[in-house]
């Protein structure tokens, strides 16, 4: 229907505006925008090598540099740790030590609490010799003027 043109026909006018059969109405390009020379704005082979050449000695420079800049910071990281050790060997060092001189202050403690207990029970042997001494001589303690001869 789309190909018959006749005078009169409506349908066939119809067709040729319907965009479904005759499509979007728009004309499309073929190849590309650029110009139609082969050669224009292309590099050679030789020049694309050596701009990748380029970039890539770029890269292995930028990334030397990395490199160097983490071996600094690796060398000051391990003269760090190496400070800190021997600080954390000190400290052991003197925990060591306060450890046992508190235990020997323990021990001197144990013995005077010793030392104590067998001075009071000698003391309350005495207090009670003493008491059985003037219970014999009929001396009376409890009286506050023994306590206090004023």
């Amino acid at each position: 229907m789309a190909g018959n043109l006749v005078k009169g026909d409506s349908s066939s006018v119809q067709d040729l505006q319907d965009a479904s059969i005759t499509g979007s109405g728009h004309k499309r390009r073929r190849g590309s925008a650029q110009p139609s020379s082969s050669r224009a704005g292309k590099k050679s082979k030789r020049d694309i090598d050596r701009d990748h050449r380029v970039k890539k000695k770029k890269e292995v420079e930028k990334l030397k540099a990395e490199v160097k800049e983490l071996e600094k910071s690796k060398c000051n990281l391990e003269g760090q740790a190496s400070i800190l050790e021997k600080l954390l060997n000190v400290r052991i060092e003197e925990n060591t030590k306060q450890k046992i001189e508190l235990q020997r202050q323990s021990d001197s403690i144990l013995e005077l609490e010793k030392k104590l207990i067998a001075l009071g029970e000698h003391h309350q042997q005495e207090i009670q010799a003493l008491k059985e001494l003037c219970w014999c001589r009929s001396i009376d303690m409890g009286t506050p003027e023994m306590n206090n001869p004023m």
